[in-house]
């Protein structure tokens, strides 16, 4: 236990008082630890990796494409001996396909590396030849971690406030820009003239709804409070956070205005001093009162009081 336990339990407002609210404002601050309990079973986490993207190019899709739309390649042709009949005949062979748009294929002259099993039973890379009609430059592996990308993470944005899919804006075609005729701000309010003047009855004006701005076309970007950073905190300030400590500044402000110059020169001196004695010296009292009357320690009972009475008082 403390020496001066008893007193610490009095002192509140030399702890308000280091406390202070001063300097920016900080997001309120959670209780959950990030400190792994470290009871984990190495049986349990065996063969368990994190779930990453598969990227296979070409896609179905990309497949799909080309084999509708693209152009058929085929090699060189070859010629075939057959017997039908008793009668030895030559046949002309069309050559395989090595190209449908730009999809490549073997004709079995071509190699790419790849894992094997050597003869010691140990997997190598070597150069294996890829056999007639082989899809070539295929790729297949892992890609990053998998976790929120924009479509996922803009869901519940989009959701919530009836917005489109990112996935499924109609953007304008380049061509469509490309045709528009570019003018100049007077030419617009001459245009805009003319055609009020040639109108005989206006329209009715349609007023749109309230809505977000076009940029940025994910919500969540308008919404910073609410995401996360990867150490936890939130993007901005809650407002809640931010009007709690205005207002606590205020009432401190107050409350430190209400005090004498000695109770607020005995809270400064407690907050580096290593003894009582010298929170009276501080405030003006000798070294020999200060130590051996217990001046310090009236002083700063007295400072810790007022200061108390003054936080009520206007809290009030």
């Amino acid at each position: 236990m403390a020496r001066h336990a008893s007193l610490a339990e009095q002192l509140q407002g030399v702890l308000a008082y280091k406390n202070r609210p001063d300097g920016p404002v900080e997001p309120v601050q959670t209780n959950w630890t990030t400190a792994a309990a470290n009871d984990n079973n190495p049986e349990d986490l065996a063969g368990m990796r994190i779930e990453r993207r598969w990227s296979i190019r070409p896609t179905p899709e990309e497949i799909d494409k080309e084999v509708k739309d693209g152009e058929v390649e085929r090699g060189a042709a070859s010629t075939m001996g057959l017997v039908v009949d008793g009668q030895a005949k030559t046949v002309d062979v069309p050559g395989p396909i090595v190209a449908i748009g730009k999809l490549r294929f073997s004709d079995g002259s071509q190699t790419e590396r790849a894992h094997v099993m050597g003869i010691d039973g140990q997997v190598i890379m070597a150069d294996v030849r890829m056999p007639i009609g082989a899809l070539l430059g295929t790729r297949d592996r892992q890609e990053r971690a998998l976790g929120g990308d924009v479509i996922t993470s803009n869901s519940a944005y989009t959701l919530v406030y009836r917005g489109k899919h990112p996935g499924k804006v109609k953007r304008k075609k380049r061509e469509d820009l490309e045709d528009r005729e570019i003018t100049s701000r007077e030419e617009d309010i001459a245009i805009l003239a003319a055609a009020k003047a040639n109108t005989a009855s206006m329209p009715a004006v349609t007023k749109c709804p309230d809505g977000f701005p076009w940029k940025p076309s994910n919500l969540r970007e308008l919404f910073l409070g609410l995401e996360k950073t990867p150490t936890g905190e939130s993007g901005s300030v809650e407002w809640r956070d931010i009007t709690s400590h205005l207002a606590e500044r205020a009432v401190w402000a107050a409350s430190i205005a209400a005090i004498t110059q000695q109770d607020k020169a005995a809270l400064d001196a407690a907050l580096t001093a290593s003894s009582l004695s010298e929170v009276g010296v501080a405030v003006g009292q000798s070294r020999q009162y200060a130590d051996k009357r217990s001046g310090g320690r009236r002083a700063l009972i007295a400072a810790n009081d007022n200061l108390m009475a003054a936080i009520k008082k206007i809290s009030a």
